[in-house]
Order: C-alpha cells, then structure tokens, then sequence
C-alpha cells in the first residue's frame, strides 16, 4: 500500500497539501499542477479549498455527487466544492456559526 500511495501522490498530487513534506510555494505550485493536468480541480489545503478552473465542462456536478458529500465529513471523499457547502451548511445550522465564503 506505501509503494501505492508514495506513486499516486507522485503522479496526481495530494488531496489536501497540509500532508505536503515541505509546504512552500514551489511544493504548493508543483501539487496544483499535478492535479490540474489529472482533471483534479479540487484541492484542500486544510478547511481552505482551492478551485483551479479546467476552462473545460466537467462531470463533477451531477446529482451523484451531491449525494455523496451530503453529510459526509470533509475527509470522506475527495476535495469538493460540495464538501464545504455542506459542512457550512451544518455548521450554520446546527451549530449556529457564522459562515463564509470567498469566491476569487
């Protein structure tokens, strides 16, 4: 399983690069564009989520994945936008915390 994950994290990046072995704008750079080029738009970098924009129609978006963030915690799944929403949706209800969201 090591050899697996040490080769997937080479070729495809990691989901959230807190796990990064040196966090630093090159490591950071080079991660987002592993991903990028493997259709990953999603990248965690804690409870922060970047979205890079593949300027092409992607199929994340169906009812499916709607389905499978719904109340799942952040690390369930893979990096989404889905994620977040629902998380704040759940902290801003049950937990009546302020939310927000930045949009750049």
């Amino acid at each position: 399983i090591h050899i697996w994950q040490s080769y997937n994290v080479k070729q495809s990046g990691v989901d959230d690069m807190v796990l990064l072995s040196k966090i630093n704008e090159d490591a950071i750079v080079e991660n987002l564009r592993k991903r990028y080029m493997d259709d990953y738009i999603f990248t965690f970098i804690g409870p922060v989520l970047i979205s890079v924009n593949p300027f092409k129609q992607m199929p994340y978006f169906g009812d499916r994945e709607v389905e499978m963030y719904q109340g799942a915690a952040q690390y369930e799944n893979p990096p989404h936008i889905y994620a977040v929403a629902d998380s704040m949706y759940r902290n801003m209800m049950i937990d009546q915390e302020k939310q927000c969201v930045i949009i750049r």
